[in-house]
């Protein structure tokens, strides 16, 4: 993964894959894309998602969150709620909204979190433009 999440602890990479499956699970639609990415975070970290409890609410998450001391952790956790909620090109207004509660309620500043959504849409944007690029004109 990445230098920061490598040396997280097991409750870390736990709270990361916990955040992760309460976003997976905001929209109601199954999608596999989303659950692909899932796994492959899971398999990186070496943690079973099936042995991970599960959050049903914002505030159940929020806590579980806050007391991480690092906010570059929080930084990272919030990032990939978002990346995922955006993994099949649709970020819907209910995680936007959830996910912008949750960075707010553990400590997250509210310009941080605008930029993390930004980069999250540029991303989005590139990919598009990638994809027309390739299609147009055939």
């Amino acid at each position: 993964m990445n230098e920061l999440s490598n040396s997280w602890s097991e409750t870390e990479k736990q709270l990361y894959l916990i955040s992760l499956i309460y976003v997976l699970n905001l929209d109601s639609e199954d999608n596999s894309i989303k659950k692909e990415f899932m796994k492959n975070k899971a398999k990186e970290l070496g943690q079973a998602i099936s042995k991970l409890p599960k959050v049903r609410t914002a505030k159940e998450l929020i806590s579980l969150l806050a007391p991480i001391p690092s906010v570059r952790t929080k930084r990272y956790l919030l990032r990939d709620m978002i990346l995922l909620s955006a993994a099949d090109h649709d970020l819907s207004d209910n995680a936007i909204g959830q996910i912008y509660e949750i960075g707010t309620q553990i400590g997250l500043k509210a310009e941080k979190i605008d930029d993390l959504f930004l980069w999250a849409a540029r991303g989005l944007e590139w990919q598009v433009d990638g994809s027309r690029l390739i299609d147009e004109d055939i």
